[in-house]
């Protein structure tokens, strides 16, 4: 992948590029048994243009080896980009909002009612974790579990709740430096032990319309600014191209799943309100 340098000159839409630019650097890996021994020494530079014409994409890509440079074109179809490109649409990122209040969020998740259970929203503030329960179209404090020594106190909080289908009565909480059991039906403190367990940059999420898995995370923008989910190839680096974005109304500050990976939950701080809002995020079929 360090070979290839890929430019797309807006000949064609930036997901089908990253999806062309995969397809060529796994072509090249797969002949990575005919390299030469200047390829093995790292000299292996590949650089492919993309260009639209009225009616063709054009391919040129240029080969470096040694102190030689080999030009390759290939020329295909406007039409034929557009019909690859018309086949199962990505799908699109819709936000519900949950719940909303002026003191900080760390992290929360929305957990789905079961067997004609209640809905629950589990928010981890600095110094204790809130159980809600949806009752009559309203949500009422059902538990309140007081942090005591694992409160968070450091000027840069972290604390991150993870919580599994199958033990709906337990969820784990990481802060920095410890890791905490914790049960979500009483009283009981919190069990912790030191742990060093690396913060999450994101979540699964899983589409209903064709069972296809993605990575929901923010854009990490300025935490004065508003940020945006962004929708990604699971195996995407950072620097590449969403194939989705929902603007949000302020800096994202968690992502979590409370609903195994067919939704998340965000977690955002409103520069217009100051409130922290916690957003259900989930997957729409089509555009």
């Amino acid at each position: 992948m360090s070979c290839v340098t890929w430019t797309n000159h807006e000949a064609v839409p930036e997901a089908r590029s990253q999806q062309l630019k995969s397809a060529f650097v796994e072509e090249l890996q797969g002949k990575a048994g005919n390299a030469t021994a200047d390829s093995a020494a790292g000299n292996c530079a590949v650089s492919v243009d993309l260009e639209k014409t009225p009616t063709q994409i054009v391919f040129t890509a240029e080969l470096e080896n040694g102190a030689e440079k080999q030009h390759l074109f290939a020329a295909v179809s406007r039409a034929w980009i557009s019909a690859e490109s018309a086949g199962p649409s990505a799908p699109r990122l819709e936000k519900e909002l949950l719940w909303q209040q002026s003191e900080r969020i760390l992290d929360a998740i929305f957990v789905r009612g079961e067997n004609g259970g209640r809905d629950r929203l589990i928010v981890l503030q600095r110094d204790a974790l809130v159980v809600y329960e949806k009752q009559a179209g309203e949500w009422k404090a059902a538990l309140t579990k007081p942090l005591g020594e694992a409160s968070v106190t450091q000027r840069a909080p972290r604390g991150e709740i993870y919580f599994s289908v199958e033990q709906p009565d337990r969820a784990k909480i990481v802060f920095a430096g410890k890791s905490c059991q914790a049960n979500l039906g009483d009283a009981p403190a919190l069990s912790c032990v030191a742990s060093s367990e690396a913060a999450r940059t994101g979540m699964l999420l899983v589409s209903a319309c064709d069972s296809r898995a993605w990575w929901l995370r923010g854009d990490g923008g300025d935490m004065t600014m508003p940020d945006h989910l962004e929708l990604a190839i699971p195996s995407a680096q950072k620097t590449e191209a969403a194939v989705a974005e929902l603007p949000m109304s302020g800096p994202v500050l968690s992502i979590s799943s409370g609903e195994g990976v067919g939704a998340d939950t965000a977690v955002v701080f409103n520069l217009a309100t100051g409130n922290y809002e916690v957003y259900r995020i989930a997957l729409a079929c089509g555009q």
